[in-house]
């Protein structure tokens, strides 16, 4: 080649292919697009024919089975239907300006960024284009079975992972929530091996906290110590009917007054809860592609740099760089789904609303518990809430809480015991944002290692003060943390009080093609951005091969 050549560039060439690829991966996601109406549970237009009596006056309960927070809401508890109304007008519109004109309550707390349902993005499939299934039903067995784990989550908040087989607590929950007929629902077996864990490959192996959230770790030149700040022991917060209004009405925002007695690595639910409090959406999976990155584990045989490439290393493509940025953008695209999903679709009420409605019966307000009304609102979960042994633990505990608190009247309730002083977000809870963000994260990590034997697993000492060896028979792999690493920041929301297992979790079929919870659907989108991150590469990339969370093999 001569010296002429070498100089020459042909950008004439590099703008048609640039356009070229830019059409190629515009056309994969419109393909991809699925146009029909979303499925939803029937919730929203159920209640809005249901009126029943309230001393004396017939109360509609439009929005009863819904999401609701931080609108205008009467004193017990149940949203004013000009305000819901509102807010449906403004997700059927999608502007800014019918945003702004919603009506609010006490206005001490926001509506969390509802215009990002509505959001485009340049990778990957479009999130009004992808589907999943409908919530769980208000009044399914399903969603009362789920409301139980719920209570019993919050219960175990206290107990160390390393203990749960030696907790008579836990297993009191085991027993309960088998009695209920958990595997039914959600498809395992509780026992304190697999009780609070995914259903996933891996999560039931090994310590209940994945690799990726223990392992210290170095981001450039700064060592990070996974130690994080964890709660005071034995206080959680809303228990009382008062409060309970005040922050479901955003007449006051506790949000930033949680107490802290300390640092440690995650050995509690209550720990595990504070992580997921405040972490950023891209943080798990970064740090999981950062450590795998730091100990040199093994790439995918997808990458030409395995053997292909031999006079040059990987680096802004498909190198350290590259498989960084994208799990974490992967994860701010899983937001933008599950936005679409929380707001625009489903509009899922959380469960420390369904537990106040549960309340309302406790207190004689809306009927008598497993009366004809309470019978016809709860429909086939009114038999769970018969059968179990939960709701005298959580009378008793939140008796204790208010008495302990000065909390309202300091008597017992049947309210969810919340991990944070604020409770929930101001936003719908299906699908979790978390499930959503993390599976796509974890996804793309899958793509790019191999599924090799963790290099010197660990688990913190007891006192969650530093790390030692673990020394299970069970060996951990990289997918296998990866997918516990998947079900533990979606279920750590849980343990919190944040999400319903179906938020996240899915117990699907193998192979199956609807997404069940955020998880699947953040397995999707990350599967949709591999197929338009390959369009762009120099290197010959080959196929991507890795199992996703219901077992099926994937290949991109």
């Amino acid at each position: 080649m001569t010296q002429e050549q070498r100089q020459s560039r042909d950008f004439e060439a590099r703008r048609q292919t640039a356009k070229e690829v830019r059409e190629c991966t515009a056309e994969a996601a419109f393909n991809d697009f699925i146009a029909e109406e979303p499925e939803t549970n029937g919730d929203r237009q159920r209640f809005k024919n249901i009126s029943i009596k309230v001393e004396g006056c017939d109360v509609n309960l439009f929005g009863f089975g819904s999401f609701t927070k931080t609108l205008k809401h009467n004193d017990l508890g149940l949203v004013n239907p000009q305000s819901f109304e509102s807010l449906l007008d403004a997700i059927a519109q999608g502007t800014q300006e019918e945003f702004e004109k919603v009506i609010l309550g006490g206005g001490k707390r926001l509506l969390v960024n509802p215009l990002n349902a509505y959001s485009l993005q340049l990778i990957g499939n479009d999130s009004q284009g992808a589907r999943m299934a409908s919530a769980p039903a208000f009044d399914s067995r399903n969603t009362a079975v789920d409301m139980v784990e719920r209570y019993w989550m919050a219960l175990c908040r206290d107990v160390r992972f390393d203990q749960y087989d030696k907790s008579s607590l836990i297993q009191e929950a085991c027993e309960d929530l088998n009695h209920l007929g958990f595997k039914k629902e959600f498809g395992f077996e509780v026992t304190p091996q697999t009780i609070f864990r995914g259903p996933y490959k891996g999560c039931d192996v090994g310590p209940h906290v994945s690799q990726f959230l223990l392992k210290d770790f170095n981001f450039g030149n700064q060592p990070i110590r996974q130690m994080s700040l964890y709660p005071r022991e034995g206080l959680d917060y809303m228990t009382d009917f008062e409060t309970w209004k005040f922050v479901n009405n955003g007449d006051i925002d506790p949000t930033g007054s949680d107490i802290f007695d300390g640092t440690r690595y995650i050995t509690t639910l209550r720990d595990a809860g504070q992580w997921v409090h405040v972490d950023f959406p891209h943080q798990s999976g970064l740090w999981a592609t950062i450590i795998l990155l730091g100990e040199m584990a093994a790439i995918s045989q997808a990458s030409p740099y395995t053997g292909a490439i031999e006079k040059s290393v990987a680096f802004g493509s498909l190198g350290g760089p590259d498989i960084t940025v994208n799990s974490a953008l992967a994860a701010v695209y899983g937001l933008k789904h599950a936005w679409f999903q929380k707001w625009c679709v489903h509009l899922r009420l959380r469960p420390e609303v369904y537990a106040q409605r549960l309340e309302l019966f406790r207190c004689g307000i809306l009927g008598k518990p497993f009366d004809s009304t309470f019978n016809k609102l709860l429909g086939d979960g009114a038999t769970v809430w018969k059968q179990t042994k939960v709701l005298d633990r959580i009378y008793e505990h939140n008796t204790l809480q208010n008495i302990k608190f000065s909390r309202g009247n300091r008597k017992g309730t049947w309210l969810l015991p919340m991990g944070f002083p604020e409770g929930s977000p101001a936003h719908p809870a299906y699908p979790g944002g978390h499930s959503a963000f993390i599976a796509a994260g974890a996804t793309i990590a899958k793509a790019f290692f191999a599924d090799d034997p963790i290099a010197s697993p660990v688990v913190p000492t007891a006192d969650g003060q530093g790390l030692t060896t673990y020394t299970g028979s069970e060996t951990l792999t990289v997918h296998g943390e990866l997918n516990k690493l998947i079900a533990n920041v979606t279920l750590f929301r849980d343990g919190a009080g944040m999400h319903w297992r179906t938020d996240g979790t899915t117990s699907g079929s193998l192979g199956t093609n609807i997404a069940t919870g955020g998880n699947l659907l953040g397995e999707k989108l990350a599967i949709s951005m591999l197929r338009d991150i390959k369009e762009t590469y120099r290197e010959e990339v080959g196929t991507f091969h890795f199992k996703g969370i219901t077992g099926e093999m994937r290949a991109i």
